[in-house]
């Protein structure tokens, strides 16, 4: 098959034409009027005054097979954001644009400049749902336009833009497949359209298949030990700080009966061999049999899992989509459309081998258990209390590999009529819209409470339940051990959930010219619209009641919101053919939003078109953006999940580890009151010299908050733009732009993360608790257990302070004809070169802490569920060949190196970062006859793998290209 592929990419001449981002150029005069994003008013001269890319339809399909994201994640303007490879299951499979890295939420995206049904919670719209096949460009616009468009469009907007009146029928194909032969792919679309009755009416009809492949971490030796769990598969005996054995009876064991030369800690905690002698899981590690890697390996002093392989690399998906718009000519001056949208998507895969569940329960098994080595019962008995039961934590996946089931539809219906005010160049548009999304999931894995504590308090140790018993110390699927199938089904259940999502629209719009001015035509545009949101969940009632394992707090919730608003745009032309000033527009917006919930809210623009002379502009302005609060954030019931911290050797971790680095006096002077606050929220002071820290991930509560108010962002922007007025050949497809954004947002609503929840609680960066204040805000958010250990992290949601992203975009396009310019018919060659530069990527927690900056760091998660990475530079550039009926394109991407980001703030940076990484594509086209056209490409010709960060599998699982090399070829035929 490889060959095949690389054969039809060589006969493709490794072409394509990705240089579809190109910098936004006025119109011909003879074009008629258009509406560009960032705007409702239609002219013939429109030029963009805020930073505006234009992707064109081949610009994704050079992409192969793919999901739209995968084409902006390209894009120095995106910060990647893909739900397809990671820990929260919740979100594979679903993709969403992500503009400047300020969040999916803040990203707004519009199909033919209309709102759109939504995908989530947050509010977020599914690019799943858009049909590949009908998109003929694609607007992304930098900034602020909640003026225009309302809430939501805080970094800016995506338009997709669909093709119209589109006749005949166009088949389309594409397959791909990695350099190791997984996670193939295949595309298939048909459109068809037409007119009927004399061409008053007109269809357009469209339906797609994608079917893509999965595939696992275990597949790329990258990830090999990644995602280290410390919850062991056969379970750990922790301590109890108020019952510990004695150093005595450790020292009888571990150094008289095993030989070891060290004794471990009186807190230490142990795990059975399969020779039932026991070993302990962090450091010092004694009397561990089981060779590295069967089933554990050993890393950063601790004994672990390595979770990582059984994550998703890419999530296996087969979707269907559908989309139908018709119209008809009412009269002569009124049109009646109708359009229906409609996506359905199944992802369904078991994680390999052993997978552990979102956290680790903490059980108790009974002194009396049959199944307790014999060789820990003298510690047992030398503990004060002897018979009490022993604390037991566990990975729930042993009881059964956990397997999902996600299926997800979507429809959204919209009817309008719309037309032309007779004697004027006025057009109106009315309509009204209904979108649904139902999201159900179904989950193995999950154990049942009552059923495990029969098993494990039976004297028999469960035998007269399930044959053999049931031995919760040995590293075992029981699923696939021989006898234990009756233990798996006792204990194992498979549970279900439903999330409905709902919107209503309705929204009339006027636009059109009010009178000559001397430098031209004043226009407007204003409406009005009504939109209603409702949210409605409904979990497993054994896990609103507490059943199973493991234990995540949640509960039914539904909720709504409704928001009126009335908006009006004013296109003013100020000056004209004057010295300096060949034409000078500003363009203003205001919009007035009344929400339910949130009150009333205004936002506004002002911006300057500003052609200076010789194809020189100016174009900048200010935006005041709103988003107000999702369903999600306001309504989602409580949710808990595993939460990263980090490990203790890499310098990060719970601050109360007692070899950690805020325990040290060499690297923090205030060492001792660290121990002191550690004490005071929880670690008993018997074990607090010999607490030990043995994971990197504790479990994390979160849930909406029907408290929060608006966010408000305010966008700055200013740039130039030039265009070549040369007519020597070599400079006359000349162009470059040169933008500046500013995006401060206000009372942002966010998630404080257990890392930065834990740091601040004990005055990490210096400011947040200089006391060392055990009732301190960021310190109420920690719950510890028996052992010391952190049993609950609260992520809050919140209208945090601020977030503030500044940076400079640069871009060029380049053209030459090689006959012009003396070099025969040989073709033509063109260059798009973007680069973005990230200035500042700042965020304040709360109201009166310090901002912090982020640019240039990896490993933020305060704004994604991911380790996202903010790169102070990118680069993004495609060299193009056409020659005949091919195309040949060459493309570059480039990413600064970073460093880590939870060494921000911190006065002694020790943890690692990521160096640069640089890919290169080869893609291509051949159109054999006017209505047949070829494509391939190789992706990542050079194989290049993620950069190395922290040493274990950790990366921004979307910036970088974690498949590798792939090939794809496509074939589009029209009749």
């Amino acid at each position: 098959m490889r060959g095949m592929i690389l054969a039809g990419v060589s006969l493709a001449a490794l072409a394509a034409s990705a240089n579809g981002a190109a910098a936004q150029t006025a119109p011909a005069p003879d074009v008629e009027e258009v509406v560009v994003t960032g705007s409702r008013i239609a002219r013939t001269d429109y030029v963009a005054e805020s930073p505006i890319v234009t992707l064109g339809a081949q610009a994704v399909e050079a992409r192969g097979p793919a999901t739209i994201d995968q084409t902006f994640n390209q894009m120095p303007q995106f910060a990647a954001s893909n739900a397809n490879s990671g820990s929260s299951p919740a979100r594979q499979g679903r993709n969403n644009a992500n503009l400047r890295g300020l969040g999916i939420q803040r990203t707004l995206v519009l199909l033919d400049g209309r709102r759109t049904q939504p995908s989530d919670a947050l509010g977020a719209v599914d690019l799943n749902s858009i049909t590949p096949a009908l998109i003929e460009s694609v607007e992304v616009i930098t900034g602020g336009a909640s003026a225009v468009y309302g809430s939501d469009a805080v970094a800016g907007v995506v338009n997709f833009k669909l093709k119209r009146n589109f006749r005949g029928l166009e088949l389309d194909a594409q397959y791909g497949v990695t350099d190791r032969g997984d996670a193939e792919a295949i595309s298939l679309a048909a459109t068809v359209g037409g007119a009927f009755d004399d061409d008053r009416g007109r269809v357009m009809a469209s339906l797609t298949y994608f079917d893509r492949g999965g595939t696992f971490r275990e597949s790329r030796p990258f990830f090999e030990r990644s995602g280290i769990a410390s919850a062991l598969q056969g379970g750990a005996i922790v301590s109890n700080a108020s019952n510990l054995p004695t150093q005595a009876a450790l020292n009888a064991l571990f150094m008289n009966r095993y030989g070891s030369t060290a004794a471990p800690a009186r807190n230490a905690s142990f795990g059975v061999n399969a020779d039932g002698t026991v070993f302990t899981t962090a450091s010092p590690i004694l009397n561990l049999r089981y060779p590295d890697g069967e089933p554990y390996i050993t890393f950063e002093g601790r004994v672990g899992y390595p979770l990582g392989n059984t994550l998703p690399l890419q999530t296996p998906i087969e979707r269907y989509t559908g989309f139908f718009r018709g119209s008809y000519d009412v009269t002569e001056h009124v049109e009646a459309y109708l359009q229906f949208n409609y996506m359905t998507y199944d992802s369904a895969y078991s994680r390999p081998g052993w997978s552990a569940g979102s956290t680790a329960p903490l059980a108790l098994i009974p002194v009396t258990n049959p199944f307790i080595p014999a060789d820990l019962r003298p510690v047992l008995a030398s503990r004060p209390n002897p018979n009490a039961p022993v604390n037991f934590t566990f990975s729930t996946s042993r009881i059964g590999r956990t397997a999902y089931e996600f299926n997800y539809d979507l429809m959204e219906t919209l009817v309008g009529l719309r037309g032309e005010v007779p004697g004027r160049d006025w057009t109106w548009d009315v309509y009204g819209s209904y979108g649904r999304t139902d999201a159900r999931e179904r989950t193995s894995g999950w154990v049942n409470v009552a059923a495990w504590n029969t098993l494990v308090n039976a004297a028999d140790g469960g035998a007269s339940i399930c044959p053999g018993g049931f031995n919760p110390f040995i590293p075992a699927a029981l699923e696939s051990t021989p006898g234990q199938e009756a233990c798996f089904n006792y204990l194992n259940r498979t549970l279900g959930e439903e999330t409905e999502l709902t919107q209503q629209i309705v929204e009339g719009s006027l636009q059109g010219s009010l009178l000559d001015l001397p430098a031209g035509r004043l226009r407007f545009a204003l409406g009005a619209s009504y939109r209603r949101s409702t949210y409605d969940y409904v979990p497993p009632d054994a896990r609103v009641r507490g059943e199973v394992w493991p234990v995540q707090a949640t509960g039914p919730s539904n909720g709504s919101y409704n928001v009126r608003e009335v908006f009006a745009e004013l296109f003013v032309p100020v000056l004209r053919d004057l010295p300096m000033v060949e034409e000078l527009n500003v363009d203003v917006a205001y919009r007035r939003s009344d929400y339910n919930l949130v009150g009333s809210v205004d936002t506004y623009k002002g911006s300057v078109d500003w052609a200076i002379a010789s194809g020189l502009r100016f174009r900048g302005g200010y935006q005041r953006a709103i988003r107000a609060p999702s369903l999600g954030e306001l309504f989602a019931p409580p949710e808990r999940a595993s939460s990263a911290l980090g490990s203790t050797a890499s310098g990060a971790g719970d601050p109360c580890d007692s070899i950690g680095r805020l325990r040290n006096p060499a690297t923090n002077p205030n060492a001792a009151q660290v121990r002191a606050l550690c004490i005071a929220t929880g670690v008993a002071p018997s074990i607090i010299d010999i607490y030990r820290f043995a994971g990197s991930s504790v479990s994390g509560v979160a849930s909406g908050n029907l408290d929060l108010k608006e966010e408000t962002a305010d966008t700055w922007t200013a740039g130039l733009v030039w265009q070549s007025k040369f007519d020597q050949p070599w400079l006359s497809g000349l162009s470059a732009s040169l933008d500046f954004y500013d995006i401060k947002v206000k009372d942002a609503i966010g998630v404080i993360t257990a890392s930065v929840g834990l740091n601040r609680c004990f005055n990490a960066d210096g400011q947040s608790n200089p006391t060392y204040d055990p009732n301190n805000y960021y310190c109420s958010l920690t719950t510890r257990n028996v052992n010391g250990g952190i049993e609950t992290q609260l992520q809050p949601t919140l209208n945090l302070a601020a977030y503030e992203v500044s940076g400079l975009d640069f871009q060029t396009d380049w053209r030459v004809r090689l006959d012009d310019v003396g070099m025969g018919d040989l073709g033509v060659v063109s260059l798009n070169l973007v680069v973005s530069r990230l200035l500042d990527y700042r965020i304040q927690n709360l109201e009166g802490a310090p901002f912090l900056d982020y640019a240039g760091t990896i490993g933020n998660a305060q704004i994604d569920s991911g380790a996202i990475g903010f790169p102070k530079w990118k680069v993004a550039a495609n060299l193009t060949y056409e020659y005949g009926p091919a195309t040949a394109t060459l493309s570059y991407r480039w990413y600064d190196s970073m460093t880590h980001a939870s060494d921000v703030g911190l006065a002694t940076p020790t943890l690692p970062g990521v160096k640069d990484r640089q890919y290169v594509d080869l893609t291509g086209s051949w159109r054999v006859d006017e209505k047949t056209t070829l494509r391939a490409g190789v992706l990542n010709v050079f194989d290049t793998a993620p950069p190395v960060w922290t040493g274990a599998g950790a990366t921004d699982l979307a910036l970088y290209d974690l498949l590798q090399r792939r090939y794809f070829v496509g074939l589009k035929r029209r009749f």
